[in-house]
């Protein structure tokens, strides 16, 4: 028998409307509630029943989108991107976290819920790594946050992105620190921080120049909380330019340290990658990346795909723009 939400909630301890809630992506739930629900349904190998949307049937007036994972600002704000243009054509959109095992092995299956939808969308991830192959889907696919000559897809200019990081980093003229994310290599490796990666490791040695020091965290602000913890037991010798690969860790750096007395500016610099709305409250430095434009036009695309209006592979990669803020700011 097939899990269900209440063995979710069961499980995660929590009530199923925290479950429904963590599904939907819905906003006003605490990290440690997300994480218990995420970890029951993995454990579980539990997948959402949409029937009620009428994925059963050919026309389901519906869209699916596979992505690592929800919760958190830069898939808020793809998300709200996507919506905005599947409302306008009356398209419901069902995500599905990828996560784990057990959860990619149910999606590599032609029978599975996501592909009961009349398009599918992939956030940040190689299809390829994912399915080993193609997925077991016909109809209409769209990458977004990531490229492959064989899909359409919207992606960012992420090597250029590092690239151009690196040189504000070097403009700095103080010894650099670079927090790299830590993956498990296989098929949730994202190719977003390997070609940010690339430019930035690239752009620093055409100067001559490696990372003081790297080291290795996940993409959160818990991830970035730990490289402050970090840093306060292991000082550094001296102002460091701290180059984080995105906001949440770069954030939960800033915080850590702040809290602890020190100041951005005169005790460290710090930069991120994405541009969410936490890094223009905090004044922090980074790379733009226009991130609910992509969602919208890769939906976009989709809505093309599914007009057959589209009679060959779209392709549309959006630039980076670098932002200087206080936290890179020296007096």
């Amino acid at each position: 028998m097939k899990p269900n939400v209440k063995q979710v909630a069961k499980l995660a301890g929590v009530g199923t409307s925290t479950v429904s809630r963590v599904l939907n992506n819905q906003p006003n739930i605490s990290d440690e509630a997300r994480e218990k629900v995420l970890k029951a349904i993995e454990t579980l190998g539990y997948t959402p029943n949409l029937d009620a949307r009428s994925l059963r049937y050919g026309q389901s007036g519906a869209v699916s989108i596979l992505l690592p994972v929800t919760g958190i600002p830069f898939y808020d704000t793809l998300l709200s991107g996507i919506y905005s243009e599947l409302e306008k054509v009356d398209l419901d959109l069902a995500f599905f976290p990828v996560v784990g095992e057990n959860r990619l092995r149910r999606y590599r299956e032609v029978t599975s819920i996501p592909y009961r939808a009349d398009g599918l969308l992939i956030a940040s991830l190689n299809p390829e790594r994912m399915y080993q192959g193609r997925p077991p889907f016909t109809k209409p696919i769209v990458l977004v946050d990531t490229h492959h000559k064989d899909y359409h897809s919207v992606s960012f200019d992420n090597l250029t992105a590092g690239q151009m990081a690196a040189q504000h980093a070097l403009e700095c003229r103080l010894p650099i620190l670079f927090v790299d994310i830590q993956e498990i290599p296989g098929e949730f490796e994202s190719p977003v921080f390997a070609d940010r990666r690339q430019g930035i490791l690239t752009a620093l040695s055409r100067h001559g120049i490696v990372p003081r020091q790297t080291l290795y965290t996940k993409a959160s602000l818990e991830g970035g909380r730990k490289i402050g913890q970090h840093l306060l037991q292991n000082p550094l010798d001296g102002p460091h330019f701290i180059l984080a690969q995105c906001d949440d860790v770069a954030i939960g750096i800033l915080r850590h340290l702040t809290e602890a007395g020190q100041q951005a500016g005169q005790d460290f610099l710090i930069m991120g990658f994405d541009d969410n709305q936490d890094a223009q409250q905090a004044g922090l430095t980074t790379i733009r990346q226009p991130v609910r434009e992509m969602g919208a036009k890769a939906a976009q695309f989709l809505v093309q795909a599914l007009n057959q209006e589209l009679h060959q592979l779209k392709h549309q990669q959006f630039p980076p723009s670098l932002v200087v803020r206080p936290t890179t700011s020296r007096p």
